[in-house]
């Protein structure tokens, strides 16, 4: 079901108060709005919408991200390795960049591979550079893709790729916070072996 946009940021505001903890209450209404880029979007669900706020908000603010949303989301899930402890420390010693804007076009490339694995229980970028090569050379930017198995919850997804648990270059976590990277499209959709998938999809293509 859609929610209109003013009901979808007042159940988002009011959410994020009464689901963390007192700490996460410092984030100003101000950034939460301009993290809310995708809040007119009518192609995305609302955990899609979601997925690109808290990206943003690690994006606007990555220090209090760390301190608040990262850190109970760490804590609830009892891990305290090296993974955590390197994002808590990225986030805390990154500057604040610009929020994601949503593309249509990298979300429609999200939303085929999400669907085609999803069905076929597969994993990873399948064909990444020939699925965007013609996006590539008409707009002369970089791109990056992000997968995450298991969960259609935006934060459990996001977090999921911050922390790049088993991942050595941290690629996905990097993706997220790449300032190069402006607009960004995600398609969630169930998974035959993992029950979900994300694709999210980036570019630094100017606003799109």
């Amino acid at each position: 079901m859609k929610l209109s946009h003013k009901l979808f940021l007042l159940l988002l505001i009011s959410s994020l108060i009464t689901k963390t903890n007192t700490a996460q209450t410092t984030w100003d209404t101000q950034t939460l709005e301009k993290a809310n880029t995708a809040k007119d979007i009518n192609y995305l669900t609302n955990e899609e919408k979601l997925t690109i706020f808290y990206c943003n908000l690690a994006r606007l603010n990555p220090s209090l991200f760390a301190t608040t949303y990262a850190k109970k989301y760490i804590d609830s899930i009892g891990k305290n390795d090296s993974y955590t402890k390197s994002l808590l420390k990225t986030l805390k010693t990154t500057n604040s960049m610009q929020a994601f804007y949503p593309s249509q076009q990298l979300f429609e490339f999200a939303k085929e591979l999400a669907i085609d694995f999803g069905k076929n229980g597969k994993i990873g970028h399948g064909n990444f550079k020939k699925r965007f090569s013609k996006y590539i050379s008409e707009c002369t930017c970089d791109v990056a893709e992000n997968c995450d198995y298991g969960s259609d919850k935006a934060l459990t997804i996001v977090m999921d790729l911050l922390i790049d648990e088993n991942i050595s270059d941290l690629g996905h976590r990097k993706n997220i916070l790449n300032p190069e990277y402006k607009n960004s499209g995600v398609s969630i959709h169930q998974h035959k072996k993992f029950r979900w998938n994300c694709v999210m999809d980036y570019s630094s293509a100017p606003k799109n």
